[in-house]
């Protein structure tokens, strides 16, 4: 709310691939489109102009969706409907320089599998009972783990790990959103310590990538 440049999602326009950012402080996802043309652009879209705009895309229809940008305004041509918004103005938050460089481990996991354990793991979890879900990334897989007042759970998801073991904690509902994003079978994480963002990325190519802050957690 303080800054509220960083509610829209930032559109960059270059080289003919389209590259869209938003963060909320905890969490940032970047995803990127290749594009005829090549025009350059950059422009902020607030975030409740792009709910609206979801509500009128199909994922079943064909139909283009056209984007008309003007200097403070951006008009949504999307299955008969026009979307009318102003643009935000401000300094966006630079992302580039938020992203970690490297990893010191990386971890290979089915979405489906991953996402479905920390579903079952959330069951523990309500707005009454808060609590993080706790990862354990080794050589036999992932340990997903949760406990409050309705009980314990634990789980474990087969994976492949390369670098170094590392335990961590994360907001169920953080991990969810990014998981269930993730239009792909497989994805890779890659972590560089228990206190640093996780990535999550594709396989191959840099379609997207999800940046999620870890919660502080008391060892047992």
């Amino acid at each position: 709310d303080a800054k509220p440049v960083q509610t829209g999602a930032k559109f960059i326009l270059e080289e003919g691939v389209l590259t869209v950012v938003s963060v909320d402080g905890y969490r940032m996802a970047v995803r990127r489109e290749s594009l005829s043309g090549q025009e350059e652009a950059t422009f902020i879209v607030p975030g409740r102009t792009l709910q609206e705009a979801s509500k009128l895309l199909s994922a079943e229809s064909d139909e283009t969706a056209e984007l008309y940008l003007a200097k403070k305004h951006i008009i949504f041509h999307i299955n008969g409907y026009s979307l009318i918004s102003r643009l935000l103005e401000g300094e966006f938050l630079d992302y580039k320089a938020a992203i970690p460089a490297g990893s010191a481990t990386t971890v290979t996991v089915s979405v489906r599998a991953f996402l479905n354990s920390v579903e079952r793991s959330s069951l523990m979890i309500n707005d009454r009972l808060r609590s993080c879900i706790r990862l354990s990334f080794t050589e036999e897989g992932i340990g997903v783990s949760c406990s409050t007042a309705l009980g314990k759970v634990s789980d474990a998801v087969p994976a492949s790990l390369t670098g170094s073991n590392v335990e961590m904690a994360f907001n169920n509902r953080y991990l969810l959103d990014a998981l269930k994003a993730c239009d792909c079978d497989q994805v890779k994480l890659a972590i560089n310590g228990s206190l640093s963002p996780m990535k999550i990325l594709p396989m191959e190519g840099d379609s997207f990538l999800f940046l999620v802050v870890p919660v502080r957690f008391k060892a047992d």
